[in-house]
């Protein structure tokens, strides 16, 4: 158990650690277990409160960009707020991306910044910026506090700003919340004793916030759409064939959305396409009528466009990934539905008409209970025996190329990953290419939790929200049956551009955690050669980003295990034996780009 300091007076230093204990003990009496600090001389009191405080777990990340990603990680997997804590100045903006990516993918945080006072604002005081309102619309609120003081110390202040804040990360659209905290010097007692600072603990820990704060258990709407919309929406339902889409979802999002979604989608005989972000693919549940290539069949949706142009959509979740899916949609005039749990119109093809704000699985518990006609049989059958043709085309690539490219990859991955695992994508061309290649066939029978950052798909922070995501799985040597294994794919460029993130794997691996970080070394990533740009005559030096790392180096700074694949025999038995090794190691695989952008044109 944690133990506090020992001894306290009563001076500027005394109410600083104080202010600090009760910001973070408010925090925690609301169900917030975990605090991420990059260490600071400003934030020292909120660095100490957390470490000396029994119901807070603390994780140290030097580089600030690293940590809000970190943050981001520990945060996401059950939607529980997670503190972030800096020093002044611009250690605060290093968590801007973090930030972004936390408001777009509905990821609640408490951002505590260290600040200096109000008289060294605006006057050239050394680390000192100004820090309030720094992150814009990206949080869902700013809180400026007061300075510490003893006389707010004894009202109720801190427990209003707390719960003010908490609600705020969780109510209606999760997200992060700021608060920008001063402290005045000295920033801690000079020297401690048992008793007052003992009392001042005994004395918060009396306090309870049930009577002033409704502990929020869920932040996705339960909302019911009004019986005159469930009306209109059979209407358009039974208007003709349809299609379900079903894009990004976040964990409290997928709660028992699959079984129910199943049960609609065969009550009205309908296809669902379901982007891997929707964690449909990599699950235990078969259905018949969830297709997974449409990526790849929808590419000649001009040629057939008889048999693939619904009458309605509905669209669930963030908008997938496929940029086929989405000139597909583009072409279309069918009404389609915008499922929209916290408010937001994710809409960026502009194509909804009716947007409802309730959750996906309660939308679905209405249209069971409504009368809907079947769609025909040869709709459903259409878009099943394109899926099929689809796989047979991507697996028969596969077999055919006999040189190493990312299908192959993945292919293997999936077919040796532990069922439980944990699996993160890079957000460029990496999840494109999980799009591509989680056929039903390689997917079948796998229960595997999916990830990327695709809320702004940032190349910032991805080992680091990896991290995050495995760290808040219990360590394999205390629970080994309980444990989820760790994978994370990234190209070259991902990993480079949050190296620093690998510093808290040491910590990882003393704790027991196991991972595997596979990185696509194709030097310099390969998603130009596909886009306009390729064309260009300075595309070499403006968008090749070759690199020319081996990244050996890195697995030897860090202290990692490290393996090094060339060819398809050695990815046969290096990936599994890497799978199944413990600790945590990086996996360099080597790939020609030229012959990736050939093999994958093939396909």
């Amino acid at each position: 158990m944690k133990q506090p300091h020992t001894q306290i007076k009563n001076s500027i230093g005394a109410v600083n650690y104080q202010w600090a204990f009760g910001l973070i003990h408010y925090f925690a009496l609301q169900g917030v277990t975990q605090a991420v600090i990059s260490p600071g001389s400003r934030s020292t009191p909120l660095a100490l409160a957390c470490e000396k405080h029994p119901d807070i777990t603390t994780w140290i990340q030097i580089d600030e960009r690293s940590a809000g990603f970190f943050a981001l990680g520990l945060a996401q997997q059950e939607q529980s707020p997670v503190i972030l804590i800096c020093t002044s100045g611009s250690a605060v903006a290093n968590w801007f991306p973090a930030v972004v990516e936390a408001s777009h993918s509905y990821t609640p945080l408490l951002l505590l910044s260290a600040d200096r006072p109000a008289e060294l604002q605006n006057c050239g005081a050394n680390q000192t910026i100004e820090q309030n309102f720094l992150f814009g619309s990206h949080v869902r609120e700013f809180i400026a506090l007061e300075h510490a003081d003893e006389i707010l110390l004894k009202s109720n202040y801190l427990k209003r700003i707390t719960t003010q804040a908490y609600g705020k990360t969780l109510n209606q659209k999760p997200g992060p919340v700021h608060l920008n905290i001063p402290f005045r010097e000295p920033l801690l007692p000079r020297r401690f004793t048992a008793n007052e600072l003992n009392h001042f603990i005994h004395r918060l820990s009396q306090q309870s916030i049930e009577a002033s704060t409704p502990i929020i258990q869920s932040n996705v709407s339960s909302s019911s759409i009004s019986q005159t919309r469930c009306d209109l929406l059979t209407q358009i339902l039974n208007s003709g064939n349809g299609l379900i889409i079903c894009g990004r979802l976040t964990h409290q999002e997928n709660r028992g959305f699959e079984v129910i979604l199943s049960r609609l989608a065969e009550k009205i005989n309908c296809p669902v396409l379901i982007d891997p972000l929707s964690n449909l693919r990599l699950s235990v549940l078969p259905d018949a009528h969830f297709i997974y290539n449409y990526d790849h069949f929808l590419k000649k949706y001009h040629n057939d466009k008889k048999d693939f142009t619904p009458s309605w959509i509905i669209r669930i979740g963030q908008f997938p990934v496929s940029k086929n899916l989405l000139q597909y949609l583009q072409q279309l005039d069918s009404h389609t539905i915008l499922v929209s749990s916290f408010g937001d119109c994710l809409d960026p093809i502009h194509k909804a008409n009716t947007i409802l704000h309730t959750s996906p699985v309660r939308l679905c518990q209405q249209l069971l209970e409504v009368s809907i006609k079947p769609n025909n049989k040869k709709w459903l059958t259409s878009w099943q025996m394109s899926d099929q043709r689809s796989e047979n085309k991507i697996h028969d690539t596969l077999d055919k190329c006999a040189s190493l490219f990312e299908g192959h990859v993945i292919s293997t991955l999936l077919k040796t990953i532990p069922d439980n695992s944990l699996l993160f994508s890079g957000s460029s061309m990496a999840i494109r290419d999980f799009d591509t290649f989680i056929t039903r066939t390689i997917a079948h029978g796998k229960n595997i939790s999916f990830h990327c950052n695709r809320g702004s798909s940032g190349i910032d922070g991805n080992l680091s929200t990896f991290l995050g995501l495995l760290s808040n799985q219990i360590p394999s040597n205390k629970h080994p049956d309980i444990t989820r294994y760790g994978v994370a794919l990234l190209g070259d460029l991902s990993f480079y551009h949050d190296m620093n993130g690998l510093l808290i794997s040491k910590q990882l691996n003393a704790l027991g955690y196991n991972a595997t970080i596979i990185i696509i070394n194709n030097n310099g990533g390969g998603i130009f050669n596909y886009l306009p740009q390729h064309q260009l005559d300075d595309f070499d030096k403006l968008w090749k980003t070759e690199t020319n790392l081996d990244f050996k180096h890195s697995a030897r700074l860090y202290g990692l295990n490290y393996h090094r694949i060339e060819n398809s025999k050695e990815l046969e038995t290096k990936l599994p034996a890497a799978l199944s090794q413990s600790g945590i190691q990086i996996v360099e695989v080597i790939i020609d780009q030229q012959t990736s952008v050939e093999c994958h044109k093939k396909i």
